[in-house]
């Protein structure tokens, strides 16, 4: 059983903020380690006088497909609700359900495939917030830019339009993964990505590294040819041929952690780490684009120069603002 550990408060505390007599749902998928966090997370809220309602469903198949209706029910009566995943939660991720509960201002927490010795490492406050702030500030720079220029020494090079588009904050407080996940999305204006993606550590939902990189092709904003190891060009062909919308470049990201550990190991917390870029390919309705595919899948690269109009504010891997 997980303990009560620091981490733990923190979810509870300064992220969730639960109050007495709020309503938590929790959502846990049928793997071990998820439950074992659900129920300490249910144990802090219970203590902190909250009634909690604690759901086990199955794991989703991706990140854009829709929870069970029972499942929807239940968190949109509730005052909060926290999923706990080991590989795709069962109420998280670009769904519509997601989209009601944040036009509503409702709060959504999750943690996805983490073990329950992460969730003993120290962690404090102070991180939450000086992460917070530094994705704030990464989203108003996309909002204030035309035009993303990203470049990596694997090979990457591409460009989109943003403008016209507002940067979103995802962090520990607003809602996302818990407890140091943290990120700065924005969605390329439809049409306008073109170039060539490198993705050298992993594509997100696949549940390992990569061997050797994934090249992508991407002409009018969409996914035009890839390139690799077969059998990972076979899993993201298959994805991107979901539905009409699923290989539009959907979303450009800089992840904005700096606990998350630098070394990916092929959980959804390596989009967050510090100085990493992430684009996903298909849905984008959740962060202001016009993509409503079934689909959304992320993957990364290592080492960006990110360009806003030309201005760098990544390079080599390195966050250039404060």
């Amino acid at each position: 059983m997980l303990e009560q550990t620091e981490a733990i408060r923190l979810i509870v505390d300064t992220c969730i903020r639960i109050k007495p007599e709020e309503d938590l749902l929790i959502v846990a998928d049928d793997y071990a380690r998820p439950r074992a966090i659900a129920d300490a997370v249910a144990a802090a809220a219970r203590a902190r006088g909250a009634k909690v309602v604690y759901l086990v469903a199955p794991p989703k198949q991706n990140n854009a497909e829709e929870p069970r209706k029972t499942t929807v029910a239940a968190m949109l009566a509730a005052d909060a609700v926290f999923g706990a995943g080991e590989k795709v939660t069962p109420i998280s991720g670009h769904t519509a359900v997601h989209e009601t509960l944040r036009a509503r201002g409702g709060r959504l927490y999750a943690t996805l495939g983490l073990s329950e010795d992460y969730l003993r490492k120290p962690f404090s406050e102070r991180d939450i917030f000086e992460m917070k702030e530094r994705a704030e500030r990464l989203a108003q720079l996309f909002t204030q830019a035309d035009v993303i220029k990203v470049t990596t020494p694997q090979g990457t090079d591409l460009t989109m339009s943003v403008k016209g588009r507002s940067g979103t904050v995802m962090h520990p407080i607003n809602g996302v993964f818990l407890p140091d996940y943290a990120e700065s999305p924005v969605a390329p204006v439809e049409g306008t990505a073109s170039g060539t993606l490198v993705y050298d550590v992993e594509v997100n939902g696949s549940g390992h590294l990569l061997s050797t990189p994934l090249v992508v092709r991407v002409a009018r904003g969409r996914v035009a040819d890839i390139s690799g190891n077969p059998e990972d060009v076979a899993r993201l062909s298959r994805i991107v041929a979901t539905d009409a919308d699923a290989g539009n470049i959907g979303e450009f990201a800089i992840g904005a952690s700096h606990t998350v550990p630098r070394r990916p190991t092929g959980v959804r917390y390596d989009c967050a780490i510090l100085g990493t870029a992430h684009i996903g390919i298909g849905r984008n309705v959740l962060l202001g684009g016009k993509s409503a595919s079934r689909s959304h899948i992320d993957a990364i690269v290592t080492r960006p120069t990110v360009e806003l109009d030309g201005k760098a504010i990544v390079r080599d891997g390195e966050v250039l603002i404060r």
